[in-house]
């Protein structure tokens, strides 16, 4: 099984990924949690660029965030779930698309870069106005301005049927019940 939890920067999506992983744990599943950015090599240079102490272009970055995503593939999803690991990711395609599209890239050539990608069994949308995203957040980087996130909200929005909606103003716990009961344990 394969579960992405999307949403705009300060959503809460680290929360909820750690309470799943810990609960699937808890059930006697293997569980893998991970994140996009990765830890390999292309992920670490696109933290430098998110820090803003690099620039590129946002086509550019569109292309290192997707170049990121298929090593996360081959590397770490696809192995996991051929062990029968439950993967459960922070950000996944959805990000790239919706991110980069709010940067005024066009959304079909961003879906098209990310045809590879492994439709996931479960995308949670936890949707956050941004003006609370960005008071919960302490570390700022280059995407975290209420207008910008605005933009991606309103890109994180048109993904209808590609998402399960959450509503992430609710407290913690009642936003982990709520991805909880959506998620069929087989």
């Amino acid at each position: 099984m394969f579960i992405v939890l999307e949403g705009i920067d300060g959503c809460g999506k680290s929360t909820q990924a750690k309470l799943l992983a810990d609960w699937l744990r808890s059930q006697g599943k293997d569980v893998l949690l991970t994140a996009e950015p990765t830890r390999g090599p292309i992920g670490v240079f696109l933290r430098e660029i998110l820090s803003g102490r690099m620039m590129v272009d946002q086509k550019t970055l569109a292309l290192l965030f997707t170049a990121d995503r298929y090593e996360h593939l081959i590397n770490e999803i696809e192995p996991a779930i051929k062990r029968k690991t439950i993967v459960v990711s922070e950000r996944y395609y959805h990000s790239t698309i919706c991110y980069q599209a709010a940067q005024g890239v066009p959304w079909h050539w961003l879906r098209d870069i990310n045809k590879f990608s492994r439709k996931p069994d479960y995308t949670f949308l936890l949707d956050v106005p941004p003006k609370e995203a960005v008071e919960r957040k302490t570390a700022r980087e280059i995407f975290e301005e209420e207008s910008f996130l605005e933009k991606v909200r309103d890109n994180y929005l048109k993904l209808n049927n590609d998402v399960i909606k959450i509503d992430g103003l609710q407290k913690p716990d009642k936003i982990f019940r709520d991805i909880r009961e959506k998620i069929v344990m087989t």
